[in-house]
């Protein structure tokens, strides 16, 4: 739990403070910290551990702590991520409201905007997400379709079918875009060992 947080504090960190004006120790250290997109993946981080604990009694307090401190999160900054979710390091939400993460799997370095969804229709599976993957404001994700690496979702797509690796989709339904390996979007993400 504790390397994913690590990792998806240092990668918004590093996307946060890009302007001149942004180089002071607040803007980089501080800041970055304090927005509901960062509280809204430390909760998930906490529920998806807490559920993993194997002793019994220290298992039902921590689900309670996570089930309350879930409620207040979706409350206050609209952002709910299922904790069964498996979601690797270097996850950055910027931004808040209405966000919604229910997947079998998604990669490292993933980076949401407001108004998201990714989940299941009618019980149709979960995506797959893979990694260094960017959905833009609005973008819905739905049904079991895999999104490969290094894609970008435009703002309001919908994607219902696959989507390669390496390429940018846009439009209801989705469709590919670019082929360009390389985005302003992708560019920071975690290194993996």
């Amino acid at each position: 739990m504790f390397e994913n947080i690590r990792a998806d504090l240092n990668r918004k960190r590093r996307g946060f403070g890009v302007r001149p004006e942004d180089q002071t120790f607040f803007r980089q250290w501080i800041t970055p910290f304090l927005e509901f997109g960062t509280f809204g993946v430390l909760v998930y981080r906490f529920g998806y551990w807490a559920y993993s604990i194997k002793i019994p009694v220290i298992r039902q307090l921590l689900i309670a702590v996570y089930l309350f401190v879930d409620v207040f999160c979706m409350a206050v900054t609209g952002i709910k991520i299922q904790r069964e979710s498996n979601i690797g390091p270097g996850l950055v939400i910027h931004n808040f409201s209405n966000i919604q993460v229910l997947v079998k799997r998604m990669g490292h370095s993933c980076t949401l905007n407001q108004g998201v969804s990714v989940g299941n229709i009618r019980g149709s599976g979960r995506p797959t997400i893979g990694n260094n993957v960017y959905f833009g404001a609005g973008c819905k994700v739905m049904g079991g379709v895999t999104v490969g690496d290094n894609v970008v979702v435009s703002a309001n797509s919908l994607v219902l079918a696959d989507v390669p690796s390496n390429c940018t989709v846009m439009g209801v339904p989705a469709r590919i875009i670019s082929r360009q390996t390389v985005s302003p979007y992708l560019k920071s993400p975690v290194m993996t060992t």
